[in-house]
């Protein structure tokens, strides 16, 4: 999921990038340089996109570009959704991170055609920290040097450095003398900081820990949710029959609208405030942007239906414009009612896909 999101950059020299949204590219300044119109380009769709400078900071070495397309290729089956911003613990080394961008030893064919390339890094948090830095090291060297000075990982600039799917900043430089082992980058930290004008994440999280397979394991739960909670069934219209009855919540069109209560004070203007229901939308207006909500209805308004709809085309990665942050979340459906018969309280995360009974793996060490 994460090279989904790497792009190759042209400015005055060719860079890497990576997608924070699906039009919205962040990459090095220096990659950039004077360009009036950069071009990127994303290996899954032919040809590059003119872009326009939306941001930058030469100080941080970092820019952001716009386009007016998508960039991520239409037959791509899981969207990218929000992408997820963080920090490595101040003095722990952080192992299995990643580096995935274009370097010039990569090229390949008679024309130097561009590849992907991937690094495995472990982020050191205290080396750089007088300036700020992101100080990577590398598993492995990467090159040799070449005769005539020229960095072969040229081109790795603005590549993503992600922890899992967690982005903690993007690659700058490759410092001499260090056996090309090392590679310093820009924190996200900094970026978020430096007033970059767009929203991108709700807030930068701490990052003490990658398990390799998480990412597998969070796929299959999404399967398994979607196997659980893609189809419902409707009652009490006794000339539907079982199939006409039972519809695919994955592929359904759902249109249910609910009122916004607003506290408003009495007829008096001395009493309590009491709850007034107002104009009803639709749900997935009401649901943008929010991060909590409760709902609450008569029986067989849609609550259900509408908490497996959610789940269901979260897990596909198939929500609209209004939800498209969910795309490529997994839901955690939570059935109340079987939590209060079995009086355990709220479970945890062992007890989540028996909650939920979904038929899922246990989940892997740590």
């Amino acid at each position: 999921m994460s090279a989904t999101r790497v792009v190759a950059v042209f400015g005055t020299q060719q860079g890497s990038g990576v997608l924070l949204a699906p039009r919205m590219v962040l990459t090095c300044a220096h990659v950039i340089g004077d360009m009036e119109a950069p071009a990127v380009a994303h290996p899954g769709r032919a040809g590059t996109v003119t872009a326009e400078l939306k941001w930058q900071d030469h100080t941080l070495d970092a820019a952001l570009l716009v386009t007016d397309q998508d960039l991520i290729p239409p037959d791509v089956a899981t969207p990218l959704g929000r992408i997820r911003i963080g920090f490595a613990d101040r003095d722990v080394p952080l192992s299995h991170c990643e580096i995935i961008g274009f370097p010039d030893i990569q090229r390949y064919g008679p024309d130097g055609a561009l590849e992907l390339d991937q690094y495995r890094a472990t982020v050191l948090p205290v080396a750089g920290r007088l300036r700020t830095a992101l100080v990577c090291e590398l598993d492995h060297p990467a090159a040799t040097d070449r005769a005539d000075g020229s960095t072969p990982l040229q081109g790795l600039s603005g590549a993503p450095v992600f922890a899992g799917p967690v982005l903690l900043g993007i690659a700058a430089q490759v410092p001499q003398g260090r056996g090309h082992l090392r590679v310093e980058g820009v924190p996200m930290t900094l970026i978020m900081k430096a007033g970059m004008p767009l929203q991108i994440a709700s807030k930068a999280e701490l990052v003490t820990e990658v398990h390799p397979q998480d990412e597998r394991f969070r796929q299959e739960y999404a399967r398994a949710v979607k196997a659980r909670y893609r189809k419902t069934r409707i009652f009490g219209i006794d000339e539907l029959g079982t199939n006409e009855a039972t519809w695919d919540l994955d592929t359904a069109y759902l249109s249910l609208e609910a009122g916004r209560p607003e506290r408003s004070p009495d007829v008096a203007g001395s009493g309590p405030y009491r709850h007034v229901q107002v104009q009803p939308s639709r749900i997935d207006t009401l649901l943008t942007g929010r991060r909590r909500t409760l709902l609450r209805g008569e029986a067989g308004a849609g609550k259900t239906t509408l908490v497996w709809w959610l789940a269901a085309h979260a897990a596909c990665g198939t929500l609209g414009p209004e939800l498209a942050d969910l795309n490529g979340l997994v839901p955690f459906v939570v059935p109340l009612r079987t939590v209060h018969s079995r009086g355990t309280g709220l479970p945890g995360p062992a007890q989540l896909p028996v909650m939920a009974q979904v038929l899922i793996d246990d989940p892997p060490p740590g």
